[in-house]
């Protein structure tokens, strides 16, 4: 009887000191833990510069020739150089608004740019690329910005058509303006350039594979949600988006 109480004693002894030692998280679970939750939070260096690789961007089509504007039709006419930009409409599509080119070659075709209601479309010269452009802008629908890059340099004349609000700024600082453009609620900018006789471009969101990307021309330089939520500052630098704050 002795040895059983004795035996019961010493059962509960060992019980009573493993069960605590059981719930205790270990010390490699504890230093894993410790490793893994702040991970989300740390920007690594990668993440404070981007490299820009730009590829081939659509080119500059042809402008198409039609008849001449009847007077009758115009809304405006704006000169340009020695041309003149023509906003019209057509018997049997009075709630769009057209442009055309009116040249002493003929009248060419710009297709929509605008619709009954909007009026934010508008006429300008332009200095970009590294070469003069008659910029023609409005708007196809709601959120649906264009900008028409109308080239007078060559024998006929030619159009880069994009959509999107852009603006004409040396964002790389190499002494030539590129283009910007920005579209969308949640805003997606790309940046248009010239490389020799090559367009080429960049969407800056996949880059930096960032929800917003926009374009600050006060500072000449950009904002963008790289971490859910916060928006930060950011510069080129020799084909590099650099984090600025």
């Amino acid at each position: 009887m002795k040895k059983a109480v004795a035996a019961l004693i010493l059962l509960g002894v060992v019980t009573g000191c493993s069960t605590p030692a059981s719930d205790a998280p270990s010390p490699t679970n504890n230093t894993t833990s410790a490793t893994e939750q702040p991970a989300a939070n740390v920007v690594t260096p990668e993440a404070k510069q981007f490299q820009l690789k730009y590829t081939t961007s659509s080119t500059a089509e042809p402008l198409t020739k039609i008849n001449a504007v009847e007077q009758s039709k115009q809304l405006k006419s704006q000169a340009v150089d020695e041309s003149k930009v023509l906003t019209y409409k057509k018997n049997d599509d009075v709630e769009i608004i057209y442009a055309a080119l009116q040249s002493k070659d003929g009248t060419y075709d710009l297709g929509q740019i605008g619709y009954e209601g909007a009026s934010d479309y508008s006429t300008s010269t332009v200095d970009v690329l590294g070469q003069s452009y008659v910029k023609v802008t409005g708007s196809v629908g709601a959120n649906a910005p264009i900008s028409n890059y109308v080239s007078l340099s060559t024998p006929h004349p030619t159009v880069l058509h994009i959509e999107a609000h852009t603006v004409e700024a040396d964002v790389d600082q190499d002494g030539v303006k590129e283009i910007v453009a920005t579209v969308g609620t949640a805003a997606e900018t790309s940046i248009y350039k010239m490389d020799k006789d090559t367009l080429l471009s960049v969407n800056l969101n996949e880059v930096m594979n960032a929800a917003i990307v926009m374009y600050d021309k006060e500072s000449n330089t950009f904002k963008a949600e790289v971490t859910k939520d916060e928006m930060s500052q950011w510069k080129i630098e020799d084909d590099q988006l650099l984090l600025i704050s």
